[in-house]
């Protein structure tokens, strides 16, 4: 009966330490997230910038690292490595994408960009504020339109994501 009792004890214990790590783990950042929402307020104005309907969005984080990149629905396939100007710009209108190392610290997040299809984000780093809800994290802060040469006035971006990975 002891036996049986320490038996039972034993595999709640290490039921619970897997619950525990089960729990750590929906909580973390490190993953992959695939964008569902994203807007941006400048002013008066709020754009929808990203809705899921014309593209596809994904974004990943290693221990260190983060990696997004944005793919368009009309990707046409090409029949030479030749591309002309019309095709190239078609290339990059359906893809692009940045990386580099971030710091998390205080559900706080901020991305040192690196490398970027626009060079404007390259050498920025941007902070925002992350709230990580079962599967789902938003994230949201300031958008420096004036560092990145983009406009006149800083803006408001929030982003809903769902976890994939």
């Amino acid at each position: 009966m002891r036996v049986l009792f320490t038996l039972v004890l034993a595999l709640g214990l290490l039921s619970g330490c897997q619950t525990l790590s089960n729990s750590r783990q929906a909580d973390t950042l490190e993953g992959e997230w695939q964008l569902e929402l994203e807007t941006l307020v400048i002013g008066d104005q709020k754009y929808t910038t990203f809705d899921g309907k014309s593209r596809e969005m994904i974004k990943i984080f290693t221990d260190s690292h983060f990696a997004f990149s944005s793919i368009g629905n009309n990707r046409p396939r090409f029949s030479s490595f030749q591309l002309t100007k019309e095709q190239k710009v078609v290339a990059f209108d359906n893809f692009g994408g940045s990386l580099g190392r971030y710091s998390y610290e205080d559900n706080i997040l901020t991305e040192h960009i690196e490398y970027s299809s626009f060079p404007n984000y390259e050498g920025v780093s941007i902070p925002f504020k992350i709230t990580i809800i079962g599967d789902t994290m938003v994230q949201e802060g300031t958008y420096p339109l004036i560092e990145l040469g983009l406009g006149e006035q800083d803006g408001y971006l929030r982003a809903t994501f769902k976890r994939i990975k």
